[in-house]
């Protein structure tokens, strides 16, 4: 679940920034082609930018660092409470996610119905050559893909071939895909208004070229306004379509009177490209955050994660005291052992399965709470090129039965999904913090 949540926030933010381009260097040009390729890419590029396999260390970040697992806590508190308090909002999050993406998509897959019942219900008849479904409804004229909708009934013959011109530039430019690619996008990121502005300037942009292609095919402006005018009634089908009126009908008229765009208008596109290098670099950086030293604290929340490079650095388990550590991974001699890889090991159930099963089989010691003990255990282990874990060592420990009882667990895990480098499986060390914490259940007594 955190890694999806994670996609969608670096989605959202290459949408934003792309979208923040366009809107302050682009809208306002008449190179509409430009426009219309731009913000498809901008949807595609927010889409698979941040599942690209490229990885940047930081600087100051070395090869001898290891990856430090996010804290897992231990408390006598039940199983349900600690995991409970930690990971709840993520379901929740991702229950509104999905429930939100499935709405979407079910809305998706009835208005393709909705096109293919109409066509089913009046047949495609063929028109000079171009294939036509006449409706009886009170559908504004509209096409999809390679057939053009229309109510010949409510249509002056004069104003029939501008619009019939209109639609087969619609069909010409493929519209239709573009309509559908947002359409998709949309579906994934129905939470953000961004992909919702982006589709309606779209929608515009194909409208307006089909203006200007029906222009440039001799018919008069000043008629053809008149027949927009006209013609502006009807109901649109829905979002998938092509509509010859599309509620803009002033933004369109103006499109046609303004004055073009000088040719050099068209390198502002290229205003993107930092843009894009600046995203690429955050977000492949970002991966390797892990190669940074942070703030640790000693309170019972969650953690970036952090590397190590002392084992011999004191962390201070006070709460109001924070520190920047780092520690070095012990030297593995007899076998090679890796702590950067293009995948790294993952657990069978992720995140909250390697907590969950660390917290479920982590049995509080009885001296340590008679002892009051807290802190944290920083514990080591590598997993194996068949997933096994294995070396596990106590880099820092608190004593009183907790070091023990965290590499005692550690051990029995089992089997993760090996780390690879260059395509083949790897053996990858990690560093794992157990907190040990009596603060939020100092009655309870641990279990027997």
């Amino acid at each position: 679940m955190n890694a999806l949540l994670l996609y969608l926030f670096e989605t959202t933010l290459c949408l934003s920034v792309l979208y923040a381009v366009y809107w302050f260097f682009l809208r306002r040009d008449t190179f509409f082609q430009v426009n219309r390729f731009y913000l498809l890419a901008m949807s595609l590029f927010s889409t698979l930018l941040p599942l690209l396999p490229l990885r940047w260390t930081l600087s100051g970040a070395s090869a001898s660092m290891v990856v430090l697992l996010e804290p897992v806590i231990i408390t006598p508190a039940s199983v349900e409470h600690t995991i409970q308090a930690h990971l709840q909002w993520i379901e929740i999050a991702a229950v509104v996610y999905f429930t939100g993406a499935l709405i979407f998509l079910l809305r998706f897959a009835l208005q393709l119905i909705q096109i293919y019942r109409i066509t089913r219900r009046f047949g495609i008849m063929e028109r000079n050559g171009q294939q036509v479904v006449f409706v009886d409804r009170g559908f504004s004229p509209f096409s999809f893909f390679n057939i053009v909708y229309i109510n010949e009934e409510a249509v002056p013959s004069n104003s029939l071939p501008a619009i019939l011109e209109h639609e087969r530039v619609h069909i010409r430019q493929g519209h239709s895909l573009d309509n559908i690619l947002i359409e998709l996008s949309t579906i994934l990121q129905w939470f953000n208004p961004v992909i919702w502005l982006a589709a309606r300037e779209l929608k515009s942009i194909h409208e307006y070229l089909a203006d200007e292609g029906v222009l440039q095919n001799g018919i008069i402006r000043s008629q053809y306004q008149q027949m927009i005018l006209d013609e502006s009634i009807g109901v649109r089908v829905n979002n998938l379509t092509n509509n010859f009126n599309v509620s803009l009908l002033k933004k369109r008229i103006a499109m046609m009177t303004k004055s073009k765009s000088k040719t050099w208008a068209k390198s502002k596109a290229l205003i993107a490209l930092p843009a894009l290098l600046a995203l690429l670099l955050v977000l492949t950086a970002r991966s390797y955050s892990n190669s940074d030293a942070v703030n640790v604290s000693a309170s019972p929340v969650f953690t970036p994660a952090i590397a190590l490079s002392d084992p011999v650095a004191v962390i201070q388990d006070n709460p109001k005291q924070k520190s920047q550590v780092k520690f070095v991974a012990p030297v593995v001699k007899d076998k090679e052992v890796y702590t950067v890889v293009e995948k790294k090991p993952t657990y069978q159930g992720g995140q909250e399965g390697y907590q969950k099963f660390l917290v479920e089989n982590i049995k509080y010691p009885e001296a340590a709470i008679k002892n009051s003990v807290t802190g944290t255990v920083y514990v080591t282990f590598v997993i194996e090129k068949d997933g096994a874990v294995t070396d596990v060592k106590v880099l820092k420990g608190v004593g009183s039965g907790c070091d023990e009882e965290a590499v005692r667990v550690v051990k029995m895990m089992p089997k993760w999904i090996p780390g690879e480098d260059k395509g083949k499986p790897v053996a990858v060390q990690f560093n794992l913090p157990i907190k040990f914490n009596l603060d939020c259940d100092k009655k309870e007594k641990p279990k027997k």
